[in-house]
């Protein structure tokens, strides 16, 4: 019996000796330690499901900071859940904004979280503005989220022209929740801005929402080109210890600082299972922070799109392994069809006070759909009819339209294309 225990002992000691170690947080670039400020300061203004908390750089306290808003999973409303990622981006000198958008115990009704987030979005700004906060970068404006959050991530993204913020550069959203109902999700994701930078992170491990918004949300946004879209995939990876999971609330990482003590079922489970590691630091953290790089000042693109060793690559175990790589799509060499230069569409005036010209080349005859969405996503304007080939030319009556922000969204068989026009 001796020699048994003995040899479990040996066992369990060779196995912790020779047990592989994840890849610790860079000391610099995209997802790294490398923080120009010490401290942050903690405001609550989340008295009302339409408040807000709010998370500013300081040691040293700078004169202005670029804007990110954070928005966190159903029922997550306490900011400790994502405490490290909040420090991580504060101390890098960005103000975080976490709108509340509902209560711990769900008594908001879903169909009030956008209206709510945007209210709290305004209200965070119009704050920013006061005597003793850091005056914010308006012009350098991002946002992410996760769960419910990286749903409503990509619908800031289109109600930003009609609610009074600014129209953000950069959308990171992470294992978005599909909610098929019209509560929260809004009527039509092809109005999102071309010049957005657009990044979707799903995990192949996630039982609770998959990877169905996700790739919807990849597809839909047909207006917005690849070379600033890409749809992420992170694995799990067990060849060391603790292993890298991909499950639903890997981007959870928490700080009990910013615990406001409202608490239910989700939070136990996201406080549980809660951890800061390699998924964060190459994943997350890195994406993000390159994403608003990229976006604010043209550097790190290739950590942010392209599928590019940068970018995929999740470092390395102790013995040198590398961890699983991220998947991107589209992959690194992948082509991407160029429906515009297809058809030769072209979309005239713009902005336009009147009629709008819709100029096609087409090979043969084809039915063509035309639609224009307003700024909610909502149909305003729509026609079917079969053309034949060669050139075509549509009139479109834009004075019955208020003026505004539009979407013209074209489609010929599969093919789509969409531009956005104003109407003055």
């Amino acid at each position: 019996m001796k020699k048994l225990y003995a040899f479990f002992l040996l066992l369990t000691f060779s196995q912790q000796l020779f047990s592989q170690s994840q890849p610790t947080q860079p000391t610099s670039g995209p997802g790294g330690s490398d923080y120009t400020h010490t401290d942050v300061t903690f405001y609550n203004y989340a008295t009302n499901p339409d408040g807000f908390y709010l998370f500013e750089p300081s040691s040293p306290i700078p004169d202005s900071a670029n804007v990110v808003v954070f928005l966190h999973g159903l029922s997550l409303v306490s900011p400790h859940l994502y405490g490290a990622w909040i420090n991580h981006l504060v101390k890098h000198g960005n103000i975080v904004i976490y709108p509340k958008y509902q209560d711990a115990g769900s008594a908001v009704a879903a169909s009030e979280f956008n209206t709510n987030a945007v209210t709290a979005i305004v209200n965070a700004l119009d704050t920013l503005t006061h005597s003793g906060h850091v005056k914010p970068r308006l012009q350098n404006f991002a946002v992410g989220g996760h769960s419910y959050g990286g749903l409503m991530t990509a619908n800031m993204g289109i109600l930003a022209a009609t609610s009074g913020f600014p129209q953000p550069k950069a959308l990171f959203s992470c294992q978005g929740y599909t909610d098929n109902t019209t509560d929260t999700r809004l009527p039509n994701y092809a109005v999102m801005p071309a010049d957005v930078n657009l990044l979707i992170v799903v995990g192949d491990n996630d039982a609770i929402v998959g990877t169905t918004f996700g790739h919807f949300l990849m597809d839909s946004t047909i207006n917005v080109p690849t070379s600033h879209k890409n749809l992420i995939t992170h694995h799990s990876d067990e060849h060391g210890s603790p292993a890298i999971g991909s499950t639903h609330f890997e981007p959870c990482s928490r700080d009990d600082a910013y615990d406001t003590g409202e608490s239910n079922l989700f939070t136990t489970v996201c406080g549980l299972g809660t951890k800061t590691d390699a998924v964060d630091y190459f994943c997350y953290w890195k994406l993000f922070d390159a994403l608003m790089d990229c976006a604010f000042y043209g550097e790190n693109c290739t950590t942010a799109f392209g599928d590019t060793p940068e970018q995929h690559g999740m470092g390395e175990w102790s013995d040198g392994q590398p961890l699983v790589d991220l998947t991107v799509e589209p992959s690194a060499g992948t082509g991407i069809e160029n429906n515009e230069n297809k058809y030769g569409i072209s979309i005239y005036p713009n902005p336009s006070s009147g009629e709008v010209y819709i100029n096609l080349n087409l090979q043969e005859k084809e039915e063509v759909l035309i639609d224009i969405f307003n700024a909610q996503g909502q149909s305003v304007k729509s026609t079917r009819k079969n053309y034949a080939a060669g050139m075509v030319n549509e009139k479109l009556n834009s004075e019955t339209l208020a003026a505004g922000i539009y979407n013209v969204q074209i489609q010929l068989n599969e093919n789509k294309y969409a531009q956005k026009i104003v109407v003055r």
